[in-house]
């Protein structure tokens, strides 16, 4: 196997490790994958395989169209949200779909989380939308999850999680990590009184702090 997919199975394969550390996912719940860079594959976490017992080589490689090219395992269920993004968005080259508690909660009970804070302008690109309910690993969670992103990094699902993309897995793992700081400040700063959101654009905010 050639070393570029090699490496992009130990970036995975390491952040996978990682979601679970934080506590992003349980059990098999969660996936996460990254494009293969300067070709048309992509490498994803498998289904059904508990993080403690997951192995670097039990990452699955596919191809944009979704065909099998190098699997121990069946590919994530959510194989067609992620190729879904891939497809939609070629500034990403990873992803992170996780179970994190305040990001669900807030995707429960709101309309997503408003720019409240300096690192959601600078990463997210602002507000972090929700998508529309539909059943796990469905084209019609893909749809919505490719809409609620828009041009952003990050966007929460209905009655799942959250999805975080950036140009590369580690990087859409940090995103999920904002994401959750956001969500938790979000659902305390309503127990005080209405949040108070940033008066200003994405843009203008990262042409004002480059370095954010």
């Amino acid at each position: 196997m050639e070393s570029i997919i090699l490496e992009s199975m130990k970036e995975v394969y390491s952040t996978a490790q990682d979601m679970a550390k934080r506590g992003f996912v349980a059990g098999t719940s969660g996936n996460c994958s990254a494009r293969v860079p300067g070709t048309d594959m992509v490498v994803i976490t498998p289904t059904s395989v508990e993080y403690e017992l997951m192995l670097f080589e039990d990452m699955c490689v596919v191809n944009l169209r979704g065909e099998e090219v190098a699997s121990r395992y069946t590919p994530s269920i959510e194989i067609n949200m992620h190729l879904g993004i891939y497809r939609a968005r070629d500034d990403i080259g990873g992803i992170v779909h996780t179970h994190q508690p305040m990001g669900t909660a807030v995707a429960l009970s709101s309309d997503g989380i408003p720019p409240i804070l300096d690192e959601q302008m600078a990463r997210i690109m602002g507000g972090i939308e929700v998508a529309e309910y539909a059943f796990p690993g469905t084209k019609e969670l893909a749809d919505n999850a490719v809409k609620a992103l828009g041009e952003k990094n990050a966007c929460l699902l209905l009655h799942h999680g959250v999805v975080s993309t950036g140009k590369k897995v580690r990087d859409a793992l940090l995103n999920a990590e904002i994401v959750e700081r956001a969500a938790t400040v979000f659902i305390m700063s309503r127990v005080l009184g209405e949040p108070r959101t940033i008066p200003i654009s994405p843009e203008e905010f990262n042409k004002a702090v480059p370095h954010a």
